[in-house]
């Protein structure tokens, strides 16, 4: 029923969609419905092209002004589509089922087409279900700094959340490319939250991280010095994952994670554990149980990451399973699936997994409504307390296709989760150093995770889940090394620690406290506990053969005077056999007691005391 300049219009926007012209298409058809609101091929038009693009949500009003005029067919399953992203389940089932009676009765059918159709309606009755019983959750965009008018996903989050990394198709995309969807290829951008409010966002700075292919942040770790991203180099078909580090304020140039990770098929996501040793990815490689599984690949002692072991058919299924994310507390897995009782798209669900070796341990569950929609609902991580989550959705109210949302839970429980955060700085110079942070479990003596401050502002995050006695050793080259140590057997809840660590150079005058050598009450006998400090100051001493130091033992003010004495005495003397048995010359070293007379804090309290029974060295020469 188009005339004049409405069909000229019209006939050019069939042009530009031969060619996947969407905008183009669109700006004239908007033209024309302006004119002429009730036509039903320009409405019917429009709306194919918002499924196309996949904002389904728009594309429902469209449908509705096109149904009177409407034959029973295609029309009947893309209306259904939109009425489900519109949790209007039951309109959807009704078209559904009509397009059903289509395709048995005046269409070329298969199996295989009536299961899908099946498995739209189940996906509607699930919707049913869940929107009937919602989850007392807050959810909120977080707003135009970050979200934009394009495809805006995969939130990257620091344990602290200071920063957030995440992917953006915005029109100022490296290189301007726009891919058959309509959209610009992926670049990467980051926002840092002032107060509670995220700053406007922008490109991130790196060496070959934007390129002109696409390039998406998939996930960073812990400690906000690792950022894993997807790359498509040129003349490939596929992508795999990289890993980049954060060089003072600089990302480094990507590396790809080996051929045990990365294959000729489709690598898209990962997620690493706290103590960086477990990967979980994503990949659509033969042998799974179909469309994209979820691996697991361990670090092995070179380095390099193992062969992958596909998680198994709890997890897998013969759809899509998406956007892994390991929680800090290493046991709870979170990830998003086309499959088991979705709503329709990806929804996300969670699972216990075993910390060691990754196995999947319980059924996956699905996170419920209003978190999961009828639409994708994926990318979801949790902040590092417990008490917020990020992840990409799109839903009525949001800015582009997809948006990037925070929820909070009211009366959530607290991880039971220690973040240590703060600073390195050189004691001599009072500048931000980087150095390397190793954390021990005392028990076994074995080393679990290894970490890195930043280069420029001496930042650092380390996260620690109760349960265990914790040794953590700084060090660098030049300094000698501080330790620490963090013993959490029965953790109540999220604590944070804030700690400044001042390293000291390795000079005649520097002392260090040995705070991971462990005695039993009233006595000098070493505990097994403290093999893995003694090594450390084993491994100084061999590397610097020209110092020479004094090992003293101290006491707090409890009990007799000479008696602390003599036990401080046998207690540095423990310290002083141990170097010599493991090759140190005893021209080096040196052994006194100094009993209760050099406490370092007043012997007022507990805590205080604590402090004060201690193992010292000192360089002397």
């Amino acid at each position: 029923n188009l005339t004049g300049e409405n069909k000229k219009l019209f006939n050019e926007a069939k042009k530009s969609l031969e060619y996947e012209e969407y905008e183009n298409a669109l700006k004239n058809l908007e033209i024309v419905h302006k004119n002429v609101p009730d036509d039903y091929d320009v409405n019917f038009t429009i709306g194919k092209i918002y499924i196309i693009q996949k904002h389904e949500v728009r594309a429902y009003k469209y449908f509705k002004a096109a149904e009177p005029n409407s034959r029973l067919g295609e029309f009947n399953y893309l209306l259904a589509l939109a009425a489900k992203y519109m949790h209007r389940f039951d309109e959807a089932i009704d078209n559904f089922n009509k397009f059903k009676i289509y395709k048995k009765e005046f269409a070329k059918t298969t199996p295989e087409d009536l299961a899908e159709i099946d498995s739209q309606i189940s996906n509607c009755k699930n919707g049913i279900d869940f929107t009937a019983n919602p989850r007392k959750v807050i959810i909120k965009n977080l707003g135009p700094g970050i979200n934009s008018k394009y495809p805006d996903y995969v939130p990257c989050v620091s344990a602290d959340e200071s920063m957030i990394i995440f992917t953006s198709r915005r029109k100022n995309t490296t290189g301007g490319q726009i891919e058959n969807d309509g959209h610009y290829f992926e670049d990467i951008y980051y926002s840092v939250k002032d107060d509670t409010t995220w700053t406007s966002a922008l490109p991130i700075n790196g060496i070959d991280i934007n390129t002109e292919s696409h390039d998406a942040a998939i996930n960073i770790s812990p400690d906000g010095q690792k950022l894993f991203v997807y790359k498509l180099p040129k003349g490939t078909g596929v992508g795999d994952i990289y890993s980049s580090d954060l060089k003072g304020n600089v990302w480094s140039e990507p590396k790809s994670l080996g051929n045990n990770v990365n294959t000729s098929a489709w690598e898209p996501s990962a997620t690493i554990n706290a103590t960086e040793d477990l990967l979980f990815f994503t990949s659509n490689k033969k042998g799974g149980f179909g469309g994209r599984d979820i691996y697991v690949s361990k670090k092995q002692m070179d380095g390099t990451w193992g062969v992958a072991k596909n998680l198994g058919n709890k997890i897998n299924t013969p759809e899509e399973e998406d956007g892994p994310y390991l929680h800090v507390d290493g046991k709870t897995l979170y990830f998003s699936s086309k499959a088991h009782n979705t709503m329709g798209g990806f929804d996300i669900f969670h699972c216990t997994i075993d910390p060691i070796s990754g196995e999947v341990l319980s059924d996956p569950v699905n996170m419920g409504y209003p978190i999961n929609t009828a639409d994708d609902d994926i990318f979801f991580v949790w902040s590092a307390d417990n008490k917020r989550a990020y992840f990409s959705s799109e839903r009525e109210g949001g800015y582009g296709e997809k948006d990037i949302y925070v929820m909070s839970i009211d009366n959530a429980e607290e991880s039971k989760l220690v973040v240590l955060k703060g600073k390195i700085k050189s004691c001599d110079l009072n500048k931000p150093i980087t150095a390397t942070i190793t954390v021990t479990d005392n028990t076994t003596g074995k080393p679990i995770g290894i970490y890195t401050s930043n280069a420029k502002t001496g930042k650092y995050t380390v996260i620690l889940p109760s349960g265990k006695n914790y040794g953590i050793a700084v060090q660098t080259d030049n300094y000698l090394f501080n330790s620490k140590n963090i013993d959490i057997p029965d953790l109540k809840g999220y604590q944070e620690y804030q700690d400044t660590i001042c390293l000291k150079p390795i000079k005649v005058g520097s002392k260090i406290v040995l705070r991971n050598v462990f005695f039993d009450t009233n006595k000098s006998d070493l505990k097994n506990e403290s093999v893995a400090e003694l090594d450390r100051l084993v491994n100084l001493l061999k590397e610097n053969p020209t110092i020479n130091i004094e090992v003293s033992g101290h006491c707090d003010s409890d009990g007799n005077d000479d008696y602390n004495q003599k036990l401080s005495q046998s207690r540095s003397k423990s310290v002083y056999e141990y170097l010599i048995a493991k090759s140190i010359a005893s021209s080096r070293l040196a052994f006194k007691g100094y009993g209760e007379t050099a406490p370092m804090v007043p012997n007022d309290t507990p805590e205080n005391k604590a402090l004060n029974r201690r193992t010292e060295i000192k360089i002397m020469n």
